[in-house]
């Protein structure tokens, strides 16, 4: 069963920010993390720390379904994010 409230956190600000390959910086991605744990939605973060080759990102799954979810990795240094639905 698709929740109501996942359309009306996916038309945010901060998730079209994510969309459109724009840097999050931390407080931003506390807040959204707030925002979902606030609304009941199931979610996963994954932190990788920066490298010399690739810069600290986190990594938010979250779950629409039993048998869909939404991957949303953004990263924490100047560079792109990425947006990936996942099955």
């Amino acid at each position: 069963m698709f929740d109501p409230h996942i359309s009306t956190l996916l038309s945010g600000t901060l998730f079209r920010k994510i969309m459109n390959n724009e840097q999050l910086n931390l407080l931003e991605f506390n807040f959204l993390t707030g925002v979902l744990i606030n609304n009941n939605v199931p979610f996963e973060t994954a932190f990788a720390a920066g490298t010399r080759k690739n810069p600290a990102s986190i990594q938010l799954t979250i779950h629409i379904n039993p048998s869909a979810s939404l991957v949303l990795v953004t990263s924490l240094e100047p560079g792109s994010s990425v947006f990936s639905p996942s099955p």
